[in-house]
């Protein structure tokens, strides 16, 4: 299920989906963290962000989050 967030780097309203199994497993070891549930990445094309559902720019710096197989 997607919903349209804000995002930073796209400086608009853009869809937005929850991350999967595989996506999680990425950024708990990027961010050294037992959990991720807050985070969604962005949709549109060429972006990827993350953030969470309540804080638009989460990080200093963006994270993008890689296309995983």
């Amino acid at each position: 299920m997607t919903t349209d967030e804000y995002c930073w780097t796209c400086d608009a309203d853009e869809p937005h989906r929850k991350l999967e199994g595989p996506e999680q497993r990425w950024l708990k070891n990027r961010l050294g963290r037992a959990a991720v549930n807050e985070f969604l990445v962005c949709l549109a094309p060429g972006c990827r962000n993350l953030r969470t559902g309540s804080n638009k720019r989460p990080f200093p710096e963006p994270i993008r989050l890689p296309v995983l197989d």
